[in-house]
């Protein structure tokens, strides 16, 4: 199939008690092992492109590798800019077929950052793709984790900045980590859950990796339908890689790219499974000329 819109997807796992997963990629093995994870579990997937990604692959091969995947594919297949500067990385992802995008809009005014996200979310729905954004700010190990606790979204301003601007899916600053590890993220769920009973679209939540299983089965209580994850992947990658260079012998790089992968995939198929997506490609079908699911 086609790859399809992403807030038909987290519509679809709202309705039916699931998180998709939304699975950062950035060259062909990535996309290949996300895709062929969500295959083996017969689960919608979305493939994310992060901007701070673009120094390492140009946006445009990525946008024809997965949409190549989704047409070969029986298994709904979402592409999405995540964490999007600008509006030029933002109008280029249009451009090349991604079926949402992220504006971030982190250190504007606010009233800038409705202004300018409002615009992308005219732009993007003109051609029926989805728009999500940033409320508070979800840090990164490393950079300015210690921050979380100041970061953290307010429900009632979330809310009010979500009906301002029109957008699809909100992501909220809830106490998850960039680059965290398993088990390592503080969630507060009182707040995500008094966010989602204000909110009139669909809540994501960022820095997946750093969740514990009994978290996971939390999300979907609190009104989360979609959750971004990359740092475990690529921990698991790496791992792989690092586990055949010091088995000996002579290594190629084609046979470590295909480990790499294979890790990736092990990792993916054991995330889709706790996030409960698995099996629900089964008889999906989005509505004819599905688009973005904002709700006036």
């Amino acid at each position: 199939m086609s790859l399809v819109n992403t807030g038909a997807l987290v519509e679809h796992a709202a309705s039916h008690r699931y998180v998709v997963p939304s699975f950062n990629v950035f060259n062909m093995e990535s996309i290949y092992g996300a895709v062929a994870a969500a295959e083996s579990a017969l689960s919608p997937v979305v493939l994310a492109l992060a901007e701070s990604h673009l120094r390492f692959k140009d946006l445009n091969d990525v946008a024809v590798v997965a949409r190549q995947q989704a047409e070969r594919s029986k298994v709904p297949i979402a592409l999405h800019l995540d964490h999007g500067q600008s509006l030029t990385t933002v109008t280029e992802a249009l451009r090349a077929g991604f079926t949402s995008v992220m504006f971030d809009g982190f250190g504007l005014p606010l009233e800038e950052r409705v202004r300018q996200t409002r615009s992308i979310v005219e732009m993007a729905h003109s051609v029926d793709v989805s728009v999500e954004a940033e409320f508070g700010h979800i840090t990164k190990r490393g950079v300015d984790a210690d921050r979380r606790d100041q970061m953290l979204v307010d429900p009632e301003q979330a809310s009010d900045f979500a009906a301002a601007t029109g957008i699809d899916i909100l992501a909220a600053a809830a106490g998850s980590v960039h680059g965290q590890q398993a088990g390592e993220a503080v969630i507060d769920f009182t707040r995500l859950a008094d966010l989602s009973a204000r909110l009139g679209c669909a809540l994501s939540l960022h820095g997946g990796s750093g969740l514990s299983a009994e978290q996971v089965g939390q999300l979907v209580d609190h009104g989360v339908s979609k959750v971004s994850y990359f740092t475990g992947l690529s921990s698991a990658a790496v791992t792989g890689i690092r586990s055949a260079l010091e088995s000996g012998g002579d290594v190629r790089l084609t046979e470590l790219m295909a480990v790499a992968q294979r890790s990736l995939t092990e990792r993916a198929e054991d995330r889709i499974r706790a996030f409960g997506s698995a099996g629900h490609s089964v008889g999906w079908m989005p509505a004819a000329g599905a688009g973005p699911v904002h709700q006036p």
